[in-house]
């Protein structure tokens, strides 16, 4: 008796589990977050990496079909003024290698030419040293606001 009393508690806690992962399954978007670190000594100026960022964001980023919502920010207050956020969010996992693949499209109707991608890249990437991280969370609804 007491070993049948074990297995249905067991089996119900089973159910039980199964429909919390279940409903936990149901969560929110995909947000990416790339932290870069940027290149202080670099020659330029903050007006002509401002100019780069906002024409990458209308070329490629705002025509990215993939891309809900996106986001850059750099760091305002504290001892290491060098991280630069660019955030942007998906439906979902699979959507990640699809906005990516995408933005490399959009990148190459853009600038036609290797060396109008080169000459873009390279003014670009002088901002940043090359050192940065890439996370990958899931968004939590009854988080949102």
């Amino acid at each position: 008796m007491f070993v049948a009393f074990c297995y249905a508690v067991l089996l119900f806690v089973l159910v039980l589990l199964n429909k919390t992962m279940y409903s936990q399954a149901q969560t929110g978007n995909a947000v990416v977050i790339t932290t870069l670190e940027l290149n202080l000594d670099s020659g330029g100026t903050i007006a002509e990496f401002d100019s780069l960022s906002a024409l990458y964001t209308e070329k490629v980023i705002k025509r990215n079909e993939h891309i809900l919502s996106h986001r850059t920010v750099r760091h305002w207050w504290g001892h290491n003024n060098r991280d630069f956020l660019v955030i942007y969010e998906v439906k979902g996992w699979e959507d990640i290698p699809k906005a990516n693949q995408r933005n490399n499209e959009l990148f190459r109707e853009s600038w036609e030419t290797p060396e109008e991608r080169k000459q873009f890249n390279d003014a670009y990437n002088k901002y940043f040293t090359g050192n940065h991280s890439d996370e990958i969370y899931q968004e939590v609804k009854s988080g949102r606001k």
